[in-house]
């Protein structure tokens, strides 16, 4: 897996999730984060990626543009577009300040379930987990590299380990542009029993 390399958003320190044009167009990468696509393609070819490579790749710019330059620099084709790897919907957070991280990393340890219309962590990780097996059948022909955001690649490392993904923060923090192998597991919950659906609570409760 890669995450993209360094976004507009990242340099401004803001939430960029929603679907609509300000990801899928303008929210793109800065040059240090076009670099860093180069230099992750460089850093792929020690592990023995070469043309043959397949790339998916979430549809927002900034992963997108990630995915372009990678696969240039590596003589691989032209990236699939995948829009189960777009990034994390941060609900209400979206368009603020990206230290609502830490806000909804807390949440999701304690299970909170859409509190601030966040996209649980369930469904994210049911999206990651189909693309993670559907990458595993074309794995058997080429070699495979996903393409998508920060909290959605975290998640699924943590179902690679066999982790239950609400604790996916626990998983050592992807940089941008930073390639990692994703484990074994496709189980979403490693043999830990999903937790019920929770409904947010009414403010004022």
């Amino acid at each position: 897996m890669l995450r993209h390399g360094e976004s507009v958003a990242n340099v401004d320190g803001l939430i960029v999730s929603a679907v609509g044009p300000r990801a899928l167009v303008e929210v793109g990468l800065t040059e240090r984060g076009r670099e860093q696509a180069r230099a992750a393609a460089r850093e792929a070819f020690r592990y023995g990626l070469g043309a043959g490579t397949v790339v998916l790749t979430s549809d927002f710019a900034r992963a997108r543009q990630t995915a372009q330059e990678f696969c240039a620099e590596l003589g691989a084709g032209e990236p699939r577009v995948d829009e189960r790897l777009r990034e994390r919907g941060f609900g209400t957070h979206d368009g603020g300040p990206a230290t609502a991280y830490e806000l909804v990393w807390a949440d999701d340890l304690a299970r909170r379930d859409g509190a601030n219309e966040v996209e649980p962590v369930r469904e994210v990780a049911a999206r990651a987990s189909a693309v993670l097996r559907e990458a595993d059948a074309l794995a058997e022909q080429a070699p495979v590299v996903l393409v998508a955001h920060g909290d959605v690649l975290q998640i699924m490392l943590a179902v690679g380990e066999g982790m239950d993904p609400y604790e996916h923060r626990s998983v050592p923090h992807l940089g941008n542009a930073e390639l990692r192998r994703v484990g074994p597991g496709r189980d979403l919950f490693g043999g830990v029993a999903a937790p019920a659906r929770r409904e947010p609570e009414s403010p004022g409760g």
